[in-house]
């Protein structure tokens, strides 16, 4: 039974939700400082819902989190989670906050959460969730994470075993997560862009984790994320009760193997970091209970949130933001080859100095160096500008990769920058922003789409 402190914080932040909601913002943080000041084991009294979902990993997480919710609530379940991805303890307490009625009693059929990797000791443990799902684990800012091995053994300790984990199998670090609990493993199988030897700048994993034996890859996507085996110890990816067989970017669809059975999905999004995510979505939802057929028109209505990417096309050229994580060289190296990988001309500005470290400009720059700028380095990207408070970090980079100086510029000011985008002769333009500069990429790509307007 839950004490009278907890209610009292329950109420008390509730309340602060309201006056917050009141003056035009979400209240996705603060109802939970609340609660937690006042009930510090506000999470572990709270009613569960019937159904409670955790999302972790270094990248992904915010997408998977938000298509899941949204199947979820399109097959008619009430579902709240936290998707602007306030994924710390308050932005979760607040997630449960929201679940709740003024009594404390759960007004839902299920919870969605959205975990930061490294905050999940202080998160699984009272959540309890019936389902973790881990996107992978990267090299990720060593600021915030350190090292992915790090991070593996902070989930591994504190999710409780009684979790059904949902892992990526062609990702050798978290598949090896948990090996005591029950288990389930998705990936993707070969195709014929595949490599079979690393070629990033980054791939962590290249010796094996037991006995440092050079890892064979049978087929290789992109730093370490492919099908592996070991020659010496035998060391292997696990099987895949849930793998996709074919890609078919022009029809734009996905055929997913489960057992003897394949099923055609229709394909959401044609970046291959997408396609992960669209395949760690169908394999829960699959895991949860939902047919091939449910889970077939669940994915037909979803889309990848605005917020990671969207796009807009005036007068012939089109205005794409498209997520590109700051102090993630993983991560923004994969949206840089995606966006170098489209069709047409291509203008990109770099939008990516994280808005809070800014303030006190502590951020670590060498993983600047480590982004694979020599994606940019191609006839059809006609335009690189570097902008934010980094920005002369981001030209330098840009010279280490041979992208010729007249194709480049600079400004200290985003928003600024994108008064300086050549618009005659470009089919599209990238803004690629930090989590924290989604507001900022707005305002650029409403001052782009004016210019468009306008014929500038």
């Amino acid at each position: 039974m839950a004490s009278f402190r907890f209610h009292v914080a329950l109420v008390a932040a509730k309340l602060s939700k309201t006056v917050i909601r009141l003056l035009g913002r979400n209240g996705t943080h603060t109802p939970g400082v609340i609660a937690q000041k006042l009930c510090p084991d506000f999470l572990a009294q709270a009613p569960k819902a019937p159904l409670a979902i955790c999302v972790t990993g270094t990248n992904g997480k915010t997408t998977v989190s938000n298509l899941l919710t949204d199947c979820l609530e399109k097959s008619g379940k009430s579902v709240v989670s936290n998707r602007t991805g306030s994924n710390i303890v308050p932005g979760c307490m607040t997630n449960v906050i929201n679940s709740l009625n003024w009594t404390g009693k759960c007004r839902v059929d299920a919870t969605v959460f959205e975990v930061d990797e490294r905050a999940s000791r202080l998160i699984l443990p009272y959540v309890n969730p019936d389902y973790l799902v881990v996107t992978g684990l990267f090299r990720d800012s060593l600021k915030r994470n350190a090292h992915p091995d790090y991070i593996f053994s902070v989930i591994d300790t504190y999710c409780p075993d009684s979790a059904k984990v949902i892992l990526n199998a062609d990702e050798l670090c978290s598949s090896m997560l948990k090996k005591n609990s029950q288990r389930v493993f998705y990936g993707i199988g070969a195709q014929p862009d595949d490599k079979t030897e690393p070629y990033n700048l980054i791939a962590d994993y290249q010796l094996c984790p037991e006995c440092g034996t050079k890892l064979k890859y049978n087929y290789l996507r992109y730093h370490h994320i492919g099908d592996v085996v070991c020659p010496n110890c035998g060391l292997h990816s696990a099987d895949k009760k849930y793998l996709a067989t074919e890609i078919n970017r022009e029809n734009m669809t996905l055929t997913m193997r489960e057992g003897d059975t394949e099923t055609v999905y229709p394909l959401i999004h044609t970046a291959l970091f997408n396609i992960y995510n669209e395949v760690t979505v169908i394999s829960a939802l699959r895991e949860i209970g939902y047919q091939q057929e449910q889970v077939q028109e669940l994915i037909a209505q979803i889309h990848v949130p605005d917020s990671r990417h969207n796009e807009t096309t005036v007068n012939g050229v089109t205005v794409i933001q498209a997520l590109s994580k700051g102090q993630s060289a993983v991560s923004s190296s994969r949206t840089f080859e995606y966006v170098a990988n489209e069709e047409g001309r291509k203008a990109v500005i770099l939008a990516m100095d994280d808005l809070s470290d800014r303030k006190k400009s502590i951020e670590y720059s060498g993983w600047i160096y480590d982004l694979e700028f020599e994606q940019f380095n191609r006839d059809d990207v006609v335009q690189v500008i570097c902008s934010g408070p980094r920005c002369y970090d981001h030209k330098v980079r840009c010279l280490i990769a041979g992208i010729p100086e007249e194709k480049i510029q600079v400004n200290t000011s985003e928003v600024a920058a994108a008064d300086m985008v050549t618009l005659d002769g470009v089919d599209r333009v990238y803004i690629l922003y930090d989590c924290e500069n989604y507001g900022m990429s707005c305002e650029m790509k409403q001052k782009i789409i004016k210019r468009l307007e306008e014929g500038k």
